[in-house]
């Protein structure tokens, strides 16, 4: 069985998008496990109709609200399944998904996660295109230089690594998904699903963990001290490109919320390495935002 745990605080406007993606997948030996971190509006009340709609459906609730961590270590907790596909509550699961990482996992017995590519939304710029992981295997080194993996609502892991790796960091505000995939990639191999099964959605016009860039900073920050003996390992030049993916991926955050603070990571990166991707942001870094992930669009750009 596969316990599909969903996160929500307060977006009953779209939590049931996400909801119906899990009813509907292909793969019918599954439970969905909807966690509300504290949320004041009408999610209880919706969830409990659902649930008298369709049995797989069970809902948990707390107050106060403990972060999104929080909710998806309880979910875990209560979990029944074997499995454990993680789903945030403004995403959207194609119908087969969850049967194409099954087949995965059942191709390659040591494999402990599988992951997939998704369709990066833009909703208020009119703007997506495809991310792809092409990294599988092995990913023990891989991981400590940047995410090879990809979001959350990308992810079926076994849930015994979850837990014995000790769950999603409840100190981390952003970066929780890469946090947890460090620690997991050095006890397992993973396994990719080289499509894009869901649709990760971006609100640039309201209130997500990325429009703050500070919350990232402040995670690499935390991240690397957590990490410190492993990071060490690293040759010199894996040092370097991990400095520049971490430069490139807070210069991004910046732009999406003109903090001002962009040229200063660019030009951290450009010194490290003198990619496309980087100029190509130092030179769209004062234009509207949908420029800059219009010519992603079009270059394969991923940041």
């Amino acid at each position: 069985m596969i316990s599909v745990v969903i996160p929500t605080h307060n977006r009953a406007d779209l939590l049931m998008r996400a909801v119906q993606s899990a009813v509907l997948q292909t793969y019918k030996d599954i439970e969905i496990i909807v966690v509300s971190d504290g949320s004041t509006d009408n999610t209880a009340e919706l969830m409990r109709v659902q649930g008298k709609k369709d049995t797989r459906i069970s809902f948990i609730e707390y107050h106060p609200a403990g972060g999104g961590n929080t909710a998806r270590n309880l979910g875990v907790e209560c979990a029944s399944g074997e499995y454990v596909a993680f789903l945030d509550d403004d995403d959207e699961w194609m119908p087969n998904k969850l049967e194409k990482q099954m087949k995965v996992f059942a191709e390659n017995p040591d494999i402990g996660l599988v992951c997939t590519g998704i369709t990066v939304v833009y909703v208020d710029e009119k703007i997506r295109y495809n991310s792809i992981p092409n990294l599988q295997g092995d990913l023990r080194r891989q991981i400590l230089l940047k995410n090879v993996i990809g979001t959350t609502s990308s992810v079926i892991v076994k849930k015994n690594l979850v837990l014995d790796t000790g769950g999603f960091d409840t100190k981390l505000i952003a970066l929780q998904d890469y946090d947890l995939w460090i620690r997991i990639c050095q006890r397992t191999k993973v396994g990719v699903v080289n499509e894009a099964c869901l649709n990760y959605y971006n609100y640039t016009k309201s209130k997500q963990v990325s429009s703050d860039t500070i919350k990232y900073s402040d995670a690499f920050i935390h991240i690397n001290k957590k990490y410190y003996d492993w990071f060490s390992e690293l040759d010199l030049e894996e040092q370097r490109m991990k400095r520049y993916y971490e430069c490139m991926l807070l210069a991004n955050k910046s732009i999406r919320n003109k903090d001002g603070k962009a040229s200063t990571y660019l030009k951290q990166a450009l010194r490290i390495k003198r990619t496309k991707e980087a100029l190509l942001s130092l030179l769209f870094m004062h234009l509207p935002y949908r420029c800059l992930l219009w010519v992603r669009s079009l270059w394969k750009i991923r940041i």
